[in-house]
């Protein structure tokens, strides 16, 4: 229960520290995808925070109620989509990011399908492998992607930028 919470407090902080000192756009897309981009981090970020969930529900016996659930969905999700966000600095690291995520969520959910399939028979257990395998993915395909070495990237440094009040 209280693995839940911390784990809830960790992510909403995370989504707070980065929503909090937005910085203006230096770089757009090359090829505006603006509405292709939104889609697939939506995307992603419903399928991680519902994976998730899963996981930290199944790791700690069981969430007490409904309200612990949305919370823990709730700062899932917008840590994910705040780190989507975040990289909103630079268009082709942003871009490269997102749609990693996206291909990391279909192999993730392939991968964790399987193995629950492999595992045990019956329905509820595929779903379960098959959301959190995806979740797993989206947030290794999403690192991956946002820290890939891009000749027309310039490399460009640092990932985040957060300034703190002094």
């Amino acid at each position: 229960m209280r693995r839940a919470r911390a784990a809830s407090a960790a992510l909403a902080a995370v989504a707070l520290v980065t929503a909090s000192y937005p910085t203006p756009a230096a770089a757009q897309f090359e090829a505006p995808c603006e509405l292709a981009c939104a889609a697939v981090l939506g995307a992603t970020s419903f399928v991680t925070a519902t994976g998730v969930s899963i996981a930290v529900g199944r790791m700690t016996g069981g969430l007490d109620g409904v309200d612990q659930g949305l919370l823990l969905w709730g700062a899932s999700f917008a840590a994910t989509a705040g780190g989507g966000m975040a990289l909103s600095g630079n268009g082709q690291r942003q871009q490269r990011a997102i749609y990693a995520a996206g291909i990391g969520t279909l192999i993730g959910a392939l991968a964790g399908g399987a193995a629950a399939a492999a595992r045990r028979g019956d329905e509820a257990h595929l779903i379960v492998g098959t959301l959190v395998g995806a979740a797993a993915g989206a947030m290794v395909g999403g690192v991956v992607g946002a820290f890939t070495y891009d000749a027309a990237d310039g490399g460009a440094l640092p990932l985040f930028t957060v300034r703190l009040p002094l």
